[in-house]
């Protein structure tokens, strides 16, 4: 929209009936609109200087911030994705790990769907993708916002049932079970987060000088919705999806640091004996199905179950901190709206941010606390340095290695020819040249990996 000061002046300054020239003298009338339009020359520079100012740290905001949460994306897929391919190994298959499973999709959704769409609201001030996807991103955010929060109170449960009912919970904590579980879950935060898509919408609305777009709860951003309905909705999202579950994990991780950390000890003062190692027979719910696990000793069994639960409780910690100041942010609405100034814009950034980070920070999380997933990174990482550093030349990798064998193989084979004078000593010489062609291509196969490794720094360099 093109920018005319009389438009404001006008608007602004008009009044119904023309007073001034008729009561005033031509000296009075003159120094009255001087003044009056000195008035009106120092708000309007007000004005500009104000959009200006807005205007460019609106700038360096869709600068930054988009770049940051590209940051975090693209770490975040890749580090989440390596978590998945880690957790679905056979011998990593327990409810913990396919709770961590859940967890790491509900970030993936996360990392797809809030912050691509956040960083295009930073950049543009407008909406400019579809009206429709207003809604439909909204629930899919909130959803998966949900889907993280509730993915670790289970976690915490899990841990619960493992460590102080760690017999009686053995039928109940499958991977069948937990997965059943996850989906009774999701279905009911998909199902109550519906409302959540039909309140939001594109809102368009006048900034000083131009018209603006964004998508936000219509009645709120019109002004419709009392401050007590606003706070009602903001303090739901507060309850629901940070105080209650994060109540939940606490009060269990309480039961369960007595458990592991107290009972050790008081056992161990009474009585200072070794528990041997027994076998226990569990019957499943069919009383066909039998499966016989051998506990270790009491000391070793309690030092793996807090190896598991300290991983899960730093995962729950480093979740809260990250989504604590959002949370502050959203129980006044007044700070979601860009009227406070520069600091409060700032502080709903960091914390925005900062809530945003978490989803890229448990992929680092997991294989500096746990010796398991450290282990099951390291391998994948190998093995995909491996298939990056000599895909490109595994052809002509292949076509020597072939010619090698079959050089060696005619060696071995005039070998035998001429040392083949009985029996005995042609089973000795067929040994020897064995060990001799191994070494041989050995050396061979040596000198094709510098080679590979020297074309491969060249290429580099």
């Amino acid at each position: 929209m093109p920018y005319n000061t009389s438009d404001i002046v006008l608007f602004e300054y008009s009044t119904p009936n023309n007073t001034l020239t008729t009561t005033l003298s031509p000296l009075e009338t003159t120094k009255t609109s001087q003044q009056f339009s000195e008035i009106v020359d120092n708000e309007t520079l007000f004005f500009l200087k104000f959009y200006e100012e807005t205007r460019n740290f609106e700038r360096l905001v869709g600068i930054i911030i988009p770049s940051i949460f590209a940051l975090f994306a693209l770490f975040g897929l890749v580090g989440n994705l390596l978590v998945v391919i880690v957790a679905l190994n056979r011998q990593m298959r327990n409810s913990t790990n396919t709770l961590i499973i859940g967890l790491t999709c509900s970030d993936l959704m996360f990392l797809t769907l809030c912050i691509p769409f956040t960083a295009i609201d930073y950049a543009f001030p407008i909406w400019v993708l579809p009206t429709w996807m207003c809604p439909l991103i909204n629930y899919l955010q909130h959803s998966s916002a949900y889907f993280s929060v509730w993915t670790l109170t289970l976690m915490a449960a899990d841990r619960f049932l493992a460590v102080v009912f760690p017999v009686e919970s053995m039928t109940l904590r499958t991977p069948k079970n937990t997965f059943f579980v996850l989906l009774i879950v999701y279905a009911v935060i998909l199902l109550s987060q519906i409302q959540v898509g039909r309140i939001h919408g594109v809102y368009s609305y006048t900034f000083i000088m131009e018209q603006r777009s964004a998508c936000s709860i219509v009645s709120i951003a019109q002004g419709l919705a009392t401050v007590a309905e606003a706070r009602l909705y903001f303090f739901s999202f507060n309850i629901f999806g940070y105080c209650l579950p994060l109540g939940i994990t606490c009060v269990l991780y309480y039961l369960m640091l007595k458990r592991l950390w107290y009972a050790p000890f008081r056992s161990s003062t009474d009585n200072n004996t070794k528990i041997p190692p027994t076998k226990i027979t569990s019957l499943f719910a069919n009383n066909s199905e039998r499966s016989n696990c051998s506990l270790r000793s009491r000391p070793e069994t309690i030092k793996a179950k807090r190896k598991v639960t300290r991983l899960v409780l730093c995962v729950v910690i480093i979740w809260a901190v990250c989504w604590l100041p959002l949370n502050l942010c959203v129980i006044y609405p007044d700070t979601l709206v860009l009227r406070g100034g520069k600091p409060i814009v700032v502080v709903q950034i960091f914390s925005q941010v900062l809530a945003y980070c978490n989803s890229t920070l448990n992929p680092i999380l997991y294989p500096l606390v746990s010796e398991n997933f450290r282990k099951g990174f390291l391998r994948v990482l190998s093995t995909l340095a491996n298939w990056l550093s000599c895909g490109h030349c595994c052809k002509q990798f292949h076509l020597y290695n072939t010619r090698m064998e079959l050089t060696m193989l005619n060696r071995t084979n005039s070998n035998k020819s001429k040392n083949a004078i009985s029996k005995s000593n042609s089973k000795n010489t067929t040994g020897s040249t064995k060990t001799t062609t191994n070494q041989v291509h050995r050396v061979h196969m040596n000198q094709v990996c510098f080679i590979v490794a020297q074309s491969i720094a060249t290429q580099t360099l």
